[in-house]
């Protein structure tokens, strides 16, 4: 295993590291690999709804790329054509996975119902900027063009995604349209990493916050972008010019009281609105960043897993109810 720099995480955590990996340091304990699966073993624990899984290699997009997938469809559904969610995990592009974020993908193919397409995209800082994203990019094309085996409606996929996987998100949109692809029908963005020059209000108000500290950001936007591609638009879309967001799919942006990455989050939001994009802003109260998969769910955390629902029904013209 390659040796990185230690991620910053909270020192009461190192001991508990420290057991799962029998690491015998505290840099060893907190190389990113042996974080990434600590909270796998963490998240394996807890009870996930029934659906039904496929876990599947792909080749495809513009390059022809191996792409990981995981593919939930609600049970009963197996005859229906449903709208589609690609979705791209959180975790600081040094770690999450299925296991992570199972919970919160199962419960949208559930309540929604939709197909979700979820994106095993390679982990930072193993691989550089802009594989994650071109993995992502691959996969949308491969949900298109295999909708009929999917059994989804083709008029209805849209991206979603958590914290890095909300600039995943964000960054799939601006690339998409950058391609002359038009399959997207919405974005959805939860507490999304959108700008590494990391000097917002928000990032001043909470830099010391325990769960997300302004520099456990610094050290993930180093593991995930070279030095001289960090002001590129597709890895901080937080940069776009509202020239380069006309024209985008619509957003709902949701942002979490208590984070660093809350103003950018909505600065965001506000620049999609002044570019034209029909746009949803939502900040929910007394909450931190990660609430929609930390266990158990918060009210607020099936108020914004709700709201998900009635926004893309909406978006898909189904029937929505509240």
């Amino acid at each position: 295993m390659t040796k990185y720099p230690p991620f910053p995480i909270h020192p009461a955590l190192i001991p508990f590291l420290k057991e799962h990996n029998g690491s015998s340091t505290d840099e060893e304990a907190c190389q990113p690999a042996n974080i990434a699966s600590f909270f796998d073993a963490q998240a394996s624990l807890i009870p996930v709804p029934e659906v039904h899984v496929e876990a599947k290699q792909v080749v495809a997009g513009p390059h022809k790329t191996k792409v990981n997938l995981t593919i939930i469809r609600p049970i009963g559904s197996e005859n229906s054509i449903l709208p589609a969610l690609l979705y791209m995990h959180g975790g600081g592009w040094i770690m999450g996975s299925f296991i992570t974020h199972g919970s919160l993908v199962r419960r949208l193919a559930i309540e929604l119902p939709a197909v979700i397409v979820f994106v095993d995209y390679s982990l930072s800082p193993d691989v550089k900027y802009p594989v994650a994203l071109e993995e992502c990019y691959d996969a949308l094309c491969w949900t298109a063009e295999n909708a009929a085996e999917l059994r989804i409606d083709p008029k209805k996929i849209a991206a979603g995604g958590d914290s890095a996987g909300g600039n995943l998100t964000a960054a799939l949109a601006l690339l998409a349209k950058e391609r002359n692809n038009d399959v997207l029908t919405s974005q959805v963005l939860y507490y999304p990493a959108l700008d590494n020059r990391c000097d917002t209000p928000s990032f001043e108000q909470f830099k010391d916050d325990s769960f997300l500290p302004k520099k456990a950001m610094e050290y993930v936007w180093d593991a995930y972008a070279l030095p001289e591609k960090r002001e590129q638009v597709l890895v901080a879309p937080g940069r776009a010019s509202i020239d380069q967001l006309d024209g985008l799919p619509p957003a709902l942006v949701v942002t979490a009281q208590t984070d660093v990455l809350q103003s950018e989050g909505e600065d965001y939001a506000k620049k999609l609105a002044k570019a034209g994009v029909e746009t949803l802003p939502v900040r929910y109260l007394g909450v931190r960043h990660g609430f929609l998969t930390e266990p158990p769910l918060k009210g607020q955390a099936k108020a914004a897993i709700a709201q998900t629902v009635y926004y893309l029904r909406n978006i898909w013209r189904m029937d929505s109810k509240m």
